[in-house]
């Protein structure tokens, strides 16, 4: 059995929103409590507010800047960044409108990495921000995460039914560690440290092998066909695991 690569030190991004609009920062907020793959520090509207939280001494590894900040403007602002001594030097990701491309573009001269053109949902946003400030095993991650919710909602699973979080983490082991492995051996890496035994996630395992069978059958065949199963087959757990690390390879290009 190979070893398969250990999945735990995921790197979570941490980042500081700064967007003038109230609105876009108390949405950024409410949709950051939900998302796990990158930490809200802050969501604040003006520019003087960046420095002091960076002045402070919180570090994030992301500053999101839009080029409508309040004061200082922004070339004003990443001159003033650069000359911070930051444990860190973050990121810098630039949000803008699509007519201003031109003009935007020499802030990439200015210290900022990166720029993303509205309009956006904050689904893109987030991921823009992780693919900014992660390494690409992070971003490898976060794309399995995403996507595992986007199939699993496509099929109507309720999350209420619990187990969600110990098929992510499996999934990241999967998808992106070793080719080989077992259901038991899996279960044991689920549970590890979560304070349940091995049992506890294979009962989960069921019930959402059970609920995505009932609930989504058309994509319950699109998971058969991924083990070359014919369609209306009942899968095993450990066959759900590897239609569904299939189906995220594929997807994500692994």
């Amino acid at each position: 059995m190979k070893k398969m690569r250990d999945m735990d030190k995921q790197e979570w991004v941490s980042a500081l929103f700064a967007d003038s609009d109230r609105g876009q920062c108390s949405a950024i907020r409410l949709y950051g409590s939900a998302q796990r793959s990158v930490e809200v520090c802050a969501a604040v509207t003006s520019g003087q507010q960046v420095l002091e939280i960076l002045q402070s001494g919180l570090c994030p590894q992301v500053l999101v800047l839009d080029t409508l900040l309040q004061g200082p403007g922004l070339g004003e602002l990443l001159w003033q960044l650069g000359m911070l001594e930051l444990p860190q030097r973050p990121r810098i990701l630039i949000t803008a409108m699509p007519y201003t491309q031109k003009s935007t573009a020499r802030f990439l001269t200015m210290g900022a990495d990166c720029i993303i053109f509205k309009p956006y949902t904050l689904s893109e946003l987030f991921a823009a921000v992780y693919r900014c400030g992660g390494s690409d095993d992070a971003w490898d991650a976060y794309r399995v995460r995403e996507y595992l919710h986007e199939l699993l909602c496509s099929m109507y699973y309720n999350r209420r039914l619990g187990g969600w979080n110990y098929l992510e983490r499996i999934l990241l082991r999967t998808v992106l560690g070793a080719d080989d492995y077992i259901a038991k051996e899996l279960y044991q890496y689920a549970a590890d440290g979560q304070h349940i035994r091995p049992g506890t996630v294979a009962s989960a395992m069921q019930r959402i092998n059970e609920s995505l069978r009932h609930t989504g059958p058309q994509g319950y065949d699109r998971l058969c066909r991924a083990v070359n199963k014919p369609e209306g087959s009942r899968l095993t757990n450990l066959e759900l695991i590897r239609s569904l690390t299939e189906l995220i390879r594929r997807a994500i290009g692994r």
